[in-house]
């Protein structure tokens, strides 16, 4: 389920402070494949997905690498109809995030759909549950019980985990040949 968690929060970068203060404006905390990744961007991530800086920064690498694959694709490219769904269905999510300016929201929500775009028409396909894998998880889930709902009721619902389960997994593999054919460094 790392996926759910990696398609987060990639906006462009925000003043955080005052400068008149001499607090930290902004400053690069990464850079992936050439593209900085900003304090501001890990600080978003971490207010809208309640990660701490560590993991948020990782989450971000991981949507700027899959954001690069996708927008090579023509398939990924993301309609105003889409971007208008998807930015509904963050503020239905998370309420909180309309307090945050809507360009930026909507420039999130726009990457996110690119993603997921490419996901579906490049891995959805590949996914398929073999009709055993359906009884198999059928029988570890209700084998032991009295009165086990009927196979035909359950089967929709235990494809859909399986299917996604096994989506998951091609995303993973994905993630980690981006990664490892990516120059990332940190910036401490």
């Amino acid at each position: 389920m790392r996926f759910r968690r990696v398609v987060g929060v990639i906006l462009p970068p925000l003043l955080l402070g005052s400068a008149a203060s001499g607090e930290v404006v902004e400053r690069i905390l990464a850079v992936v494949n050439g593209r900085p990744l900003m304090l501001s961007e890990v600080r978003l991530v971490q207010q809208l997905r309640g990660l701490e800086r560590a993991p948020a920064l990782e989450a971000l690498i991981d949507e700027q690498l899959m954001l690069r694959e996708a927008s090579r694709l023509a398939q990924s490219v993301v309609s105003e109809k889409d971007e208008q769904r998807a930015y509904e269905s963050l503020l239905q999510r998370n309420p909180d995030a309309s307090t945050l300016p809507e360009a930026d929201l909507r420039r999130l929500v726009r990457r996110q759909a690119a993603i997921l775009k490419y996901v579906e028409y490049r891995f959805r396909p590949q996914v398929q549950v073999a009709d055993a894998a359906v009884r198999d998880a059928y029988e570890k889930e209700y084998g032991s019980r009295a009165d086990p709902p009927s196979f035909e009721t359950t089967v929709p619902e235990i494809r859909r985990r399986l299917a996604d389960r096994e989506l998951d997994e091609k995303i993973e593999a994905w993630i980690k040949e981006l990664r490892a054919g990516a120059e990332i460094r940190y910036n401490p």
